[in-house]
């Protein structure tokens, strides 16, 4: 364009630029950019933070510093995204004392952190079990004005029931509530999940509360939840349970059939294990070799080897081997 007189448009560079970071070409990206430097149209905000992405997606975090405080050298001011970037590709690498740094660099230059800025800490703080450090952050954001949303809340909540805090979890959802910040799908399968695997009551409330908003949650809920019950010996509310979802059109896996299976057959109630299979095939749901290879273990112990034969014989043809 430049050899016929035509100076290209900034937008055009800009998709130019993003379609070079997309390939990976990093060198046509830097003789593109000092082109743009020397001969113009100047580089954007825009172009500084599809740069900036680049580099960090690249492992070159340092390189995306460089280009960062460029952009007030060649007269750009810096925006969120820019820092949220920064802080995101260190949180990432798990050096979150080196994101806190910029968090503060940030603010000393009088940009004001997103949302995403402290979902970003939160999650990363929370990964590496520091719990009370993420509660601190999400006690900022308020106290300069961030409301917290469903992200943010379902970000600690997660944070506390991996590191068993399952009242501090439940709390949190009260606040949530009481905040009239609105649950959603995520929120309930996190709390309803933790709830059971570590025995708590309160796993029920939050899927009644789940079907009454008409939230769906995933078949990982269904495994979360009924092994919990398995686990902690509440094998008939487990049943419930599964018959509950079941009606309910809610997803379940066979992994929570077979869990619950093979809790009735170790503790030699085989007939409420034939039960749930027969449950199970009502539904529509296909049993799988385990599934099978519980039921027929349990049958011959209690002297109904003819019905696990079936249900073998069954399984066989169904795989097409007779």
């Amino acid at each position: 364009m430049r050899e016929v007189r035509i100076r290209p448009s900034l937008s055009a560079v800009s998709i130019f630029f993003a379609l070079l970071i997309r390939v990976g070409d990093y060198g046509s990206v830097w003789k593109l950019f000092r082109d743009m430097i020397q001969r113009g149209p100047c580089p954007n905000i825009f172009v500084y933070n599809v740069m900036i992405l680049g580099f960090c997606r690249k492992w070159c975090v340092r390189t995306g510093e460089s280009l960062l405080f460029l952009t007030r050298k060649y007269g750009c001011e810096p925006d969120v995204i820019a820092h949220n970037l920064l802080i995101s590709a260190y949180c990432v690498r798990g050096w979150t004392s080196h994101a806190l740094n910029w968090a503060h660099f940030m603010a000393e230059y009088g940009c004001e952190p997103s949302t995403a800025t402290f979902v970003t800490f939160i999650n990363a703080l929370c990964k590496k079990g520091n719990i009370v450090e993420a509660r601190k952050i999400f006690e900022e954001m308020q106290e300069m004005g961030v409301s917290p949303g469903t992200v943010t809340y379902n970000a600690l909540m997660d944070g506390y029931v991996k590191a068993r805090e399952i009242g501090e979890a439940n709390m949190l959802y009260e606040e949530m509530r009481n905040m009239r910040v609105a649950p959603d799908g995520i929120t309930f399968n996190i709390l309803a999940a933790g709830n059971y695997k570590y025995g708590r009551e309160d796993g029920n409330r939050f899927l009644r509360e789940l079907s009454m908003m008409a939230l769906i949650p995933n078949c990982s809920i269904s495994e979360m939840s009924i092994s919990g019950l398995c686990w902690a010996g509440r094998l008939d509310e487990a049943l419930h349970l599964l018959k509950t979802m079941l009606e309910k059109g809610i997803p379940v896996s066979i992994i929570a059939i077979n869990s619950l299976i093979c809790a009735y057959s170790r503790a030699g109630l085989h007939e409420k294990a034939f039960e749930v299979y027969n449950i199970m095939t009502k539904f529509g749901l296909t049993p799988s070799a385990s599934t099978s290879t519980s039921l027929l273990i349990g049958l011959t112990k209690v002297g109904k080897l003819q019905i696990g034969l079936d249900i073998f014989t069954g399984k066989m043809h169904q795989n097409g081997r007779t």
